[in-house]
């Protein structure tokens, strides 16, 4: 299990969360049905940019 320690910029608010997979740069979470992009890591520390809607594509 990883745990991780994400912030939204433009708040002083962080979100602890717990994972069953490694993150990276440009994946998407979802919490409690509100998604979010991992914009970039700096030192463990997520930043996080809230998304609108998310669209499928497969090739």
């Amino acid at each position: 299990m990883n745990y991780f320690k994400g912030a939204i910029p433009g708040s002083d608010n962080f979100i602890y969360f717990k994972s069953e997979v490694k993150l990276y740069e440009n994946d998407v979470i979802v919490l409690e049905e509100k998604k979010y992009f991992i914009e970039r890591i700096e030192s463990g520390l997520l930043i996080l940019q809230k998304v609108g809607a998310i669209v499928s594509v497969s090739v």
